[in-house]
C-alpha cells in the first residue's frame, strides 16, 4: 500500500505539483514518519517551493539514516547554499564529490559558492576538478572564465570563454562576460562585437547596451552612445542609465536634451550637487549666464567650501564683466587656506584687472615661494614692475620667465614689450618677430609689434600689420586707434579719421581726439579741429602743443588775434618754447 501511494506522489512531482505532492508526503509520514524515501521527496518538494529550511531539516534527516545517500547531499548542500548558509553547503557539497567523484552538478555548485565567498581560487580549482568528468559542461568553462574575472585576470578569463561559446553558443551572459574581459584589456573592437551577440540572444537585457555605449563614450562617438544609452533606459528606466545618456549628450554638443536631463536628476536627487554643476555648464555653454550664475550660487551656498563651482561661478562673473565679483569669491578660497599656486596665480590676476596690483605682487610674489618655477607668474610679476616703472626688477623676472619657458608666446611677448618700454626697438623688434612665429594671426601682437616699428619711423609696415590685426578683431578700439595713428603718419588723413572715429566712438579720450584734430586740420578742416583742440585744453590747459596747434588753427580761420592770445599763454608756461615765438614774430 506504502508504495503505491509513493507511486502517486512521485507522479505528482513528475507533473511539478509540489503543493499537492507535499501535502500528501506529510500526510503519509504521519503514520510513517522516519520513512527515508518519503522524507527525501517530502525534502524535493519544499526544495522546489523554496522552502528552504524545511527542506533542510527534512535532507538532514535523510542524510542521518542514510549517509551514502549522494544525491540527498546534494539537495542539502543547495537548502544550504539558498539559506546563505555557506560554510555548511560547502562541506555538503565536498561530502557530494566524496561520496560520487564524477558528481559534476556538485563540482559546479560548489564552485559557485566558492565565487560567493569570494574564494576565486577555490572556484577555479574545483570547476577545473569538475572538467576531468564532465569535458563538455559548458557551465564549468563559464565559472571559470568568471572566476578569472573578479581575479582581475582578464586574458585567462578568455580561453575558458570562448570554449564555453564552443559548447553554448547562445548563451547571452557568456558573450556578456567575454566583452567585459575584452573592455578591460582595451580591445574595444571585440569588445563591442561580444556585446552585439549578447543582445541578439537578449535584447531584454539594458545592461548589454549600457557596456556598448560604454565603449562608444570611450572612442568619443558621443552620439552612437547616446542612442545606445536611450536603449538601455528604454529597456530598463535605471537612472544611471540617463547620467550616462547626459553626458554624452554634452559632449555631442545636444545641449538642450543634456538640460532637459540634468534638469530631472537634479530635481530628483537634490543633495547630488554634480548634477546641477553639469547642469550651469550647459547654460554657460549656451550662453545662459544668468541661469548658470544662479545654480551655482546655490550649490556654494549650501556648500561653502566647494572650490572647483566657486571657481567656476567666478569664470562666470568673469564673462559678464563683474570681475570685482569673482575677485571676492577668490578671496573666499583663499581665507579657506591650504590653496594651491593655480589658485592664488588665478586670485592674483583677478587683481591686476581690478587694478590691485599691490594685492596682486603680493600674490604672485605667494605663488613663486610656492614654485619658484613657474614661467608665467614671473611673467606677470614683470608686467607689474614694468607698469610701476622698476624697470631692473621687471628685466629680472622678463629674463627669469624666457630662461624658463623660451618657447611660451606668451612670455616672448611680453619680453618684447618690456624691451619697447625701455627703448631697445631693435632687440624688440626680433621679439615681437619671435612671438608672431608662433601666432601670427594674434591681434594684440600684430598691434604692438605695429607700435615698435613706428618708432623706427617705419609707419607702412606699421600700417599693413594693424589692417592684419583689426581683421581678426574689428571691433577693438585700441587697434582702431594705432590704425588711425598709423595711418596719420603715412599721411592717409582720409582713412586716419574713419579709424580715428570709430574707436572714439568706442572709448574716447584725449589722446585719439588730438589726432583725429590733427587730421582736421591736415584736411583743411581747421574750424572742426579748434573746436577739438580747445575742448582738449578744457581738462587740459597747460599743454603747450595743444596750444599752438589752436593758434594755428586760428591763424588758418584769419582770427590772428585768438591765435596770438593762445601763443602767449604756451610761451607764458614754456618762455623756451622757440616754435611759438617764431609764429608771434610771424603773427605781430
Amino acid at each position: 500500500m506504502s508504495n503505491e501511494i509513493l507511486n502517486e506522489i512521485n507522479e505528482l512531482i513528475g507533473e511539478k505539483d509540489f503543493a499537492q505532492a507535499k501535502i500528501r508526503l506529510e500526510e503519509f509520514l504521519k503514520d510513517d514518519e522516519f520513512n527515508v524515501e518519503a522524507l527525501k521527496l517530502l525534502g524535493l518538494c519544499n526544495l522546489n517551493l523554496e522552502l528552504f529550511e524545511q527542506g533542510r531539516i527534512n535532507f538532514e534527516t535523510v542524510v542521518k539514516y542514510a549517509p551514502d545517500d549522494a544525491t540527498s547531499w546534494f539537495y542539502l548542500a543547495n537548502c544550504y547554499d539558498d539559506l546563505e548558509d555557506y560554510l555548511h553547503a560547502k562541506s555538503a557539497y565536498q561530502e557530494v564529490i566524496n561520496l560520487r567523484e564524477e558528481y559534476a552538478d556538485a563540482y559546479k555548485n560548489l564552485a559557485v559558492v566558492y565565487m560567493k565567498t569570494q574564494d576565486e581560487e577555490k572556484a577555479i580549482e574545483t570547476a577545473k576538478k569538475g572538467l576531468q568528468y564532465a569535458p563538455d559542461e559548458y557551465r564549468l568553462y563559464f565559472l571559470i572564465g568568471t572566476a578569472y574575472i573578479s581575479s582581475k585576470k582578464f586574458q585567462e578569463s578568455i580561453e575558458y570563454f570562448e570554449k564555453a561559446l564552443e559548447l553554448n553558443p547562445s548563451h547571452p551572459q557568456i558573450y556578456n562576460n567575454l566583452g567585459t574581459a575584452y573592455i578591460t584589456l582595451g580591445n574595444y573592437d571585440k569588445a563591442y562585437e561580444n556585446y552585439e551577440k549578447a543582445a541578439e540572444y537578449d535584447p531584454d537585457n539594458s545592461l548589454t547596451y549600457y557596456n556598448m555605449g560604454s565603449i562608444m563614450q570611450i572612442k568619443n562617438k558621443f552620439e552612437e552612445a547616446c542612442k545606445l544609452f536611450q536603449k538601455a533606459y528604454d529597456t530598463e528606466p535605471v537612472d544611471n542609465y540617463i547620467v550616462s545618456l547626459a553626458m554624452c549628450e554634452f559632449k555631442s554638443k545636444q545641449y538642450d536634451k543634456a538640460i532637459k536631463h540634468y534638469t530631472e536628476l537634479s530635481q530628483k536627487y537634490p543633495e547630488k550637487t554634480n548634477f546641477r554643476y553639469n547642469l550651469a555648464c550647459c547654460y554657460e555653454i549656451i550662453g545662459d549666464l544668468d541661469c548658470a550664475a544662479k545654480l551655482l550660487d546655490s550649490i556654494i551656498s549650501a556648500n561653502p567650501k566647494a572650490i572647483m563651482m566657486i571657481q567656476k561661478l567666478a569664470s562666470i562673473y568673469i564673462q559678464t564683466n563683474k570681475t570685482e565679483l569673482a575677485k571676492e569669491l577668490y578671496e573666499k578660497i583663499v581665507m579657506q587656506g591650504a590653496v594651491t599656486p593655480d589658485i592664488y596665480y588665478d586670485y592674483a590676476i583677478l587683481c591686476m584687472k581690478t587694478k590691485d596690483y599691490e594685492q596682486a605682487e603680493k600674490i604672485f610674489k605667494k605663488v613663486l615661494s610656492l614654485n619658484p618655477k613657474s614661467a608665467r607668474t614671473h611673467k606677470d610679476l614683470g608686467v607689474i614692475y614694468l607698469n610701476k616703472r622698476l624697470f631692473d626688477y621687471a628685466k629680472e623676472e622678463f629674463e627669469k620667465a624666457y630662461e624658463l619657458e623660451p618657447e611660451n608666446k606668451d612670455i616672448v611677448f611680453e619680453y618684447a614689450n618690456y624691451m619697447h618700454a625701455t627703448g631697445d626697438f631693435a632687440k624688440a623688434e626680433d621679439m615681437y618677430k619671435y612671438a608672431l612665429s608662433m601666432a601670427s594671426d594674434d591681434p594684440n601682437f600684430l598691434t604692438f609689434a605695429a607700435k615698435n616699428k613706428m618708432s623706427f619711423n617705419d609707419n607702412d609696415a606699421a600700417y599693413a600689420m594693424l589692417l592684419k590685426a583689426l581683421s581678426k578683431a574689428p571691433n577693438n578700439d585700441f587697434i582702431l586707434f594705432m590704425l588711425g595713428k598709423a595711418a596719420f603718419l603715412c599721411k592717409d588723413y582720409e582713412n586716419a579719421k574713419l579709424y580715428l572715429v570709430k574707436a572714439y566712438e568706442i572709448a574716447p579720450n584725449d589722446e585719439i581726439e588730438n589726432i583725429l584734430a590733427l587730421c582736421y586740420y591736415n584736411l583743411g578742416n581747421f574750424i572742426q579741429a579748434n573746436q577739438m583742440f580747445l575742448k582738449i585744453l578744457e581738462s587740459n590747459p597747460k599743454n603747450t602743443m595743444l596750444l599752438l596747434n589752436s593758434a594755428k588753427c586760428y591763424e588758418q580761420i584769419g582770427d590772428n588775434d585768438k591765435a596770438l592770445e593762445q601763443l602767449e599763454k604756451a610761451v607764458e608756461i614754456f618762455p623756451d618754447f622757440e616754435e611759438a615765438h617764431e609764429m608771434i614774430r610771424k603773427l605781430s
